[in-house]
């Protein structure tokens, strides 16, 4: 049996000079919620996917691209990725956050 998640920032630490990752739904061929750590400056470089998704910041400051153009986020943002365009997601601060893909899309 899983421990309920009560604090998503609590749920996956920070770690010094780092990217991790927290599978929280995984529903095979439809929706797919992972949860994000990033120290600064780190950086998921750019490529695309054959479905829509969309970065949540939950906290910290995030540079989301999307099709060559930058927008920040900062906690609460969220912004869309649709399927085929290039994306990446950099950390400008120790940031937390969650991708939703919509695989069934």
């Amino acid at each position: 049996m899983s421990t309920a998640i009560t604090n998503l920032v609590e749920a996956l630490p920070i770690s010094i000079g780092a990217i991790a990752s927290r599978p929280l739904i995984d529903l095979p061929g439809d929706l797919k919620l992972v949860l994000f750590a990033m120290d600064a400056n780190q950086e998921i470089s750019a490529h695309s996917t054959p479905f829509p998704a969309q970065v949540l910041c939950i906290a910290g400051e995030l540079e989301v691209m999307v099709d060559g153009a930058w927008t920040r986020l900062t906690a609460g943002e969220h912004k869309e990725l649709p399927k085929g365009l290039a994306h990446g997601v950099k950390a400008a601060a120790p940031s937390h956050w969650l991708l939703t893909m919509q695989r069934g899309r």
